[in-house]
């Protein structure tokens, strides 16, 4: 008997850990940014939703940004390439192209 109940009680622990580490995970972060970035590309400009995009991962900002500066380190044409396009390809959502971002 006080096997299954230590072992219920282990099991709710857990149970209670994994459930309070994922909502800390989704919480909003302090400084959500702004709604739309825009990037110019070349002579283009790009409207990047960042809210639709914390929102798909899960406000799990470090996906993009480095965790200490809560920038994106050497952001530009390559650092984007490695970024969004696996990401993109990944969830098949979002241009994977040359002609999904760089429209003539």
């Amino acid at each position: 008997m006080l096997n299954r109940v230590v072992s219920r009680h282990t099991a709710m622990s857990v149970f209670s850990v994994l459930l309070l580490g994922t909502s800390a995970f989704a919480a909003t972060p302090a400084d959500i940014g702004p709604k739309t970035i825009q990037f110019k590309m070349g002579t283009k400009t790009i409207a990047f939703s960042h809210h639709k995009h914390q929102k798909l991962s899960n406000n799990n900002c470090w996906e993009c940004h480095d965790k200490k500066s809560g920038k994106i380190p050497n952001w530009g044409e390559t650092a984007a390439h490695k970024l969004c396009i696996p990401c993109h390809d990944l969830y098949e959502k979002g241009p994977v192209s040359c002609k999904g971002c760089h429209k003539k």
